[in-house]
């Protein structure tokens, strides 16, 4: 999805119109829905403006930069989800009759070839990958990861199956199935809760891989 179709998407969730959401973010209807249909795009500072209006995070409409700013529970999300998607960080385990992984079986690995790149800060404190990838385990961010990573295996899995067909009936489901992926990710971005834990690890501030 494009940052328009998003904005579109999540003010549509919530049941608002373009001009409440201009009026929300304080920024002009006109541009609203031009950044709706793809005529214009939003600078950093309309993003803001517009995410908190709609009451999610920013990264949610943006998704991934070079330096990343984590603040919230969408922002690690949508960091999350990439770094997956993208084979830097495996989820692995053993997979049960519905094709979700097994939650006890389950642990997440960093591609060795890029591990000695990641760097990850809170604050002044340095935070080693393993360290992040052990809380997962711990946190609720851990169901919601399960969640996706079924959808998107098995996607993944169709994708490569029915790549070649002719089968208008097959090209439907497939794209019903991306369509229903693409969802799930976005509705994991849109949390603006804060990030942070109790045992001194944190994501509120920066994180830069």
């Amino acid at each position: 999805m494009t940052i328009g179709e998003k904005i579109k998407y999540f003010r549509k969730r919530i049941g608002i119109t373009q001009a409440k959401l201009a009026e929300l973010s304080g920024i002009h209807p006109v541009s609203i829905r031009k950044y709706e249909i793809n005529k214009m795009v939003p600078q950093t500072q309309q993003i803001e403006k517009i995410a908190k209006a709609l009451g999610i995070s920013s990264f949610a409409l943006t998704g991934i930069e070079n330096n990343i700013r984590l603040e919230t529970i969408g922002d690690f999300m949508g960091l999350l989800i990439m770094l997956c998607k993208t084979h830097i960080i495996f989820i692995e385990g053993k997979r049960g009759e519905d094709e979700a992984l097994l939650p006890d079986t389950v642990s997440f690995k960093i591609n060795p070839f890029i591990i000695q790149f990641f760097s990850a800060k809170s604050g002044k404190k340095n935070i080693k990958a393993d360290d992040i990838l052990y809380h997962l385990k711990s946190d609720n961010i851990f169901q919601d990861i399960l969640k996706w990573e079924k959808v998107n295996y098995v996607y993944e899995k169709c994708a490569v199956k029915y790549s070649d067909t002719t089968n208008e009936a097959d090209k439907n489901a497939l794209e019903e199935l991306k369509n229903t992926k693409e969802a799930i990710e976005i509705e994991l971005q849109r949390s603006n809760v804060i990030l942070n834990s109790d045992d001194g690890i944190s994501v509120k501030n920066h994180i830069i891989v």
